[in-house]
């Protein structure tokens, strides 16, 4: 036992200094873990926020185009219908560069849903011509009793893709 003292006492530095280094890299590498994990959270938190966002984004989509496709289809004594020139995008377009925390399957259908509904809106622009773009900055449409048909034929053909882009959010959703 006096050996094992008569040692300890000459290296007492070199131990002293082990055992804080190794002190040292546990709670460094503990930290480490503790940050990473923090941060696949942090991630998960955004990722899950961003869905509920563009999934209620995606229902206003969904519920305004069946609502449109009723109001389209019904036989009215109007002889012209109005329609948004614009499409419900602001949380699509201000989180672009957080599409990436979604699946691959749930970025391509969103972009997709996104891709059709600014389109659709271009495309009945082209219907109705220049001359039925109305408004103080051109934020409506006006459609004709013949051109309210074909309309409602285009929100029909885009609302699955709408409704297949909320299905892929939802499956997602905890």
């Amino acid at each position: 036992m006096d050996s094992f003292l008569c040692v300890f006492e000459k290296y007492q530095t070199f131990f002293t200094g082990l055992l804080g280094f190794t002190g040292v890299v546990i709670t460094m590498a503990v930290n480490a873990w503790l940050q990473r994990s923090i941060h696949t959270r942090k991630l998960a938190h955004e990722a899950q926020t961003l869905r509920v966002a563009l999934r209620a984004e995606l229902n206003a989509n969904r519920m305004a185009f069946e609502n449109r496709i009723q109001q389209l289809d019904e036989q009215t004594d109007f002889d012209h219908a109005l329609v948004p020139n614009q499409p419900i995008n602001q949380i699509y377009s201000s989180h672009l560069d957080k599409l990436g925390l979604l699946s691959d399957e749930e970025i391509e259908k969103v972009i997709n849903a996104y891709l059709l509904i600014s389109d659709l809106f271009f495309r009945m622009r082209i219907l109705v011509g220049t001359d039925n773009v109305i408004g103080i900055n051109n934020e409506i449409i006006r459609l004709d009793q013949k051109r309210r048909s074909t309309a409602s034929d285009m929100h029909k053909c885009f609302l699955p893709d709408i409704k297949n882009a909320i299905q892929s959010i939802n499956e997602k959703i905890n």
